[in-house]
């Protein structure tokens, strides 16, 4: 099980909702991209999804897409994937023939989706859009803004949905919206700009202080007392703790009793999800909530295999979660940890990846960006190895599903 690993990008819709993930697929540090057998690669890497990992688990709900080339299309074993929640994106496509497009006709009957990756896109393949649901498209950094734009307006003539892929920059966002994709993927998605809330609102600050009071310990009788004066958060309050995620027996019946069985670090966990989920409709589908929780997680796993004291343990969670706050609020990371009063130890690994909780946080921050070679310079000194890192990917995930069905 030590080399059984994966990672996922969200493809967002134009609400900035999670519609699905493209499944990133990892081995070990050494074997990393090392593929010389594409179909024996994705037989195993669907192997571990069905058998280790639980696909289901690992995409919730939403649309799974798994990377293949033509000749992968041949083997049953793909077939195993459940059809509702699978598209196959086909990339490195040298011809379109009969076989490819009764093939893909064939997945199509059975209840899969098609989507493509990387093709010239022209009239002389027409026919073949008849069996395609998705078409990426590239606007990277450097694209030609007319070219771009036939390149949508031609595939628009045809019944499939447009994803804009690669969108890293706040201009390939803007101009990949107003050419009418349908969908969105890159890294753009985790900076600020398109999360920013720069008028708190009087609930928000509520939230706010009540996480500081849960930081500075401060009584119980005092946390209660906000509660009291927010029926609907005391209400949510209940509903999570009554939720099978704590596995409590006994059903909580005040706030008090609730206060006392989670104790001062759940209380801070929660009180993130509420600022994280607070402006979503349906959290499932927020990725900024999605890569907080899984940031908290990762550093809680791998906190606890490394050199790091016990007294740093507890730190590591809140760590995770806080160091995206500046995006959630729109304020300075600065002026955030400043009012919240936040432990140095943290304030440290937030602003300046310092200390063995900053090494891992951005150890985590370097595999959300794919950059897995830089990852062993950054965590040399911690204890833990990049399998470990990427290993607490997974259950990260997992953690992030079971906790977001608890909701």
């Amino acid at each position: 099980m030590g080399e059984v690993f994966v990672g996922r990008q969200p493809i967002l819709n134009e609400k900035n909702e999670i519609f699905g993930y493209e499944l990133l697929f990892r081995d070990s540090e050494k074997n990393y991209a090392i593929i010389k057998d594409n179909i024996e690669a994705t037989a195993r890497v669907i192997l571990n999804l069905l058998v280790y990992m639980d696909f289901h688990k690992i995409i919730g709900s939403k649309k799974g897409f798994i990377n293949v080339n033509p000749d992968m299309l041949e083997g049953d074993f793909i077939e195993l994937l459940p059809p509702k929640h699978t598209v196959f994106e086909i990339s490195n496509i040298t011809k379109i023939d009969e076989y490819l497009i009764s093939t893909c006709k064939n997945l199509k009957d059975k209840g899969y989706e098609i989507a493509l990756d990387g093709l010239v896109y022209c009239d002389l393949i027409s026919p073949f859009f008849d069996y395609i649901d998705y078409v990426k498209v590239s606007v990277q950094g450097s694209y030609e803004e007319n070219d771009l734009s036939k390149t949508v307006k031609f595939l628009k003539k045809f019944d499939l949905k447009l994803i804009a892929q690669k969108v890293e920059t706040e201009e390939d966002f803007i101009v990949a919206k107003e050419l009418g994709f349908d969908y969105f993927q890159g890294f753009y998605f985790e900076e600020p700009q398109i999360y920013k809330d720069r008028q708190v609102s009087s609930f928000k600050l509520t939230l706010i202080k009540l996480l500081r009071s849960a930081i500075t310990h401060e009584d119980l009788s005092k946390i209660e007392d906000i509660f009291k004066g927010n029926p609907d958060l005391s209400y949510k309050l209940l509903k999570f703790i009554n939720s099978p995620f704590f596995y409590i027996r006994q059903n909580i019946k005040s706030i008090r009793q609730a206060l006392s069985l989670l104790g001062y670090q759940n209380l801070q966990k929660w009180v993130l999800l509420q600022i994280f989920s607070l402006d979503w409709t349906d959290i499932k589908s927020n990725p900024l909530l999605e890569r907080a929780v899984i940031r908290g997680r990762m550093l809680e796993v791998l906190i606890e295999k490394s050199r790091a004291p016990k007294e740093t343990h507890e730190k590591a969670f809140i760590t995770g979660m806080l160091s995206l706050m500046d995006t959630v609020l729109g304020k300075s990371m600065d002026e955030i940890l400043s009012e919240l009063k936040i432990d140095q130890e943290i304030k440290d690994a937030i602003l300046s990846c310092k200390g063995i909780l900053g090494a891992i946080l951005k150890a985590i921050i370097l595999l959300e960006k794919n950059e897995i070679k830089k990852i062993k310079a950054v965590i040399k000194d911690t204890g833990i190895g990049v399998e470990d890192v990427l290993t607490a990917e997974i259950e990260g995930i997992i953690f992030y599903e079971n906790l977001i069905n608890s909701y």
